[in-house]
């Protein structure tokens, strides 16, 4: 009766270990799933920031442009304020050396007028004779005609000075104008970069949120895997393994027809980053086939395996295993009993994959990575092609 009660109670406890084990692979696949999408959407926001700092480095490009342009500017508006300062000192010395020889044209026509009015006349009566009178009448002119002479040329040099004067102010006008222009312009592009700048600070942020809720997903399903594997475990230790005895050669797990080996046991280079360099197990060339029990056996396990994409573990008894990777479809759960030559799943290009097809393993006498042996020992298989 004791004995009875035992079993009973051992039976149930196999029977919710392989529950804990179905719903945990179930929650790892959700995992997964929420994973990957939040993994879309922090390189949708990388792509977003991207575009944001290569868009800040054009505007930054742009400020850089116009800011050399408005230091010529500058430059150009000193050089304009000195030639204008010089041109009106210019202007105003000759206007002292107008005012000056004005004065002295004036004193001399006062002097002449106090004097009574000389005229042309009083020289030619004046004179002692003709040769005198010659003399003084040529030496008034004379005095006349330069004093006329230097005040036009004194005013044409003052109007020349005014008029280059009024082209410097002119162009100082457009000089400034085109500041303006360029300020303006740098202003607006500042505020760009400002915005610009808020806009890669806020996607930074939301990658690092989207990378911490990945991290998260990730230790979440390191521990859902961990469960799994101590659920199994207990399982198998409790009397959860298969109770059958192999014996004899493990069958290809696909049709005949699929017979094109991609990568062989042992070490290899790496075909993609994160896959393994020490390949355990051979990749067949399949895309989304059925893959089919090797042997009689008991599935120990049905889940996603990081790495491995969807995973299956089959224990044959006698210390045999058999395991799949990067399947698309699961046609058995944990628990299941199987028989040779059943439908266990479906290939696929789950896990780290540069392609669809199936990765499988053989182990014997333990489920550890030092018990995996090359599969095409222990397998039948058809006429191979190694590609």
């Amino acid at each position: 009766m004791n004995k009875k009660i035992i079993s009973f109670f051992a039976i149930i406890l196999v029977i919710i270990a392989y529950t804990n084990v179905v719903s945990i692979g179930a929650s790892i696949d959700e995992l997964n799933e929420q994973k990957e999408q939040a993994q879309n959407e922090k390189d949708k926001v990388t792509e977003q920031k991207e575009n944001a700092q290569d868009e800040l480095e054009e505007i930054n490009s742009q400020i850089a442009g116009i800011q050399n342009e408005i230091d010529t500017l500058e430059s150009k508006l000193y050089d304009l304020n000195t030639s204008i300062n010089q041109k009106q000192t210019e202007i105003e010395e000759k206007q002292k050396e107008l005012e000056h020889k004005e004065d002295l044209l004036k004193d001399r026509m006062v002097a002449m007028y106090k004097n009574g009015g000389t005229s042309y006349l009083d020289i030619l009566l004046g004179s002692s004779n003709y040769i005198d009178m010659f003399t003084k009448y040529n030496a008034v002119k004379t005095i006349a005609e330069k004093d006329t002479e230097l005040i036009n040329e004194v005013s044409s040099q003052k109007e020349v000075i005014e008029n280059e004067k009024k082209s410097l102010e002119d162009t100082k006008k457009e000089v400034e104008n085109t500041k303006k222009e360029k300020d303006a312009k740098s202003a607006l592009l500042n505020a760009s970069k400002v915005a610009k700048q808020d806009v890669v600070s806020k996607l930074s942020q939301e990658e690092q949120k989207l990378q911490k809720t990945i991290d998260d997903f990730e230790d979440a399903i390191t521990k859902a895997q961990e469960e799994i594997r101590n659920s199994t475990n207990n399982a198998i230790n409790n009397g959860g393994g298969y109770e059958g005895s192999f014996k004899g050669v493990l069958e290809w797990p696909l049709s005949y027809s699929y017979n094109r080996i991609t990568s062989i046991f042992g070490n290899r280079t790496a075909p993609t980053a994160g896959a393994s360099s020490n390949h355990g197990a051979i990749d067949i060339g399949v895309s989304y086939v059925p893959v089919y029990a090797p042997a009689d056996g008991k599935v120990i396990l049905a889940s996603w395996v990081s790495g491995y994409g969807n995973y299956i573990m089959i224990d044959h008894g006698n210390g045999y295993y058999t395991a799949f990777g990067h399947l698309s479809q699961y046609k058995v759960s944990v628990g299941s009993v199987v028989k040779s030559g059943q439908q266990i799943a479906v290939s696929g290009n789950t896990g780290i994959s540069t392609g669809p097809h199936l990765h499988y393993e053989v182990y014997i006498g333990g489920r550890g990575k030092s018990n995996r042996v090359d599969p095409l020992k222990y397998t039948s298989h058809p006429s191979l092609i190694y590609s």
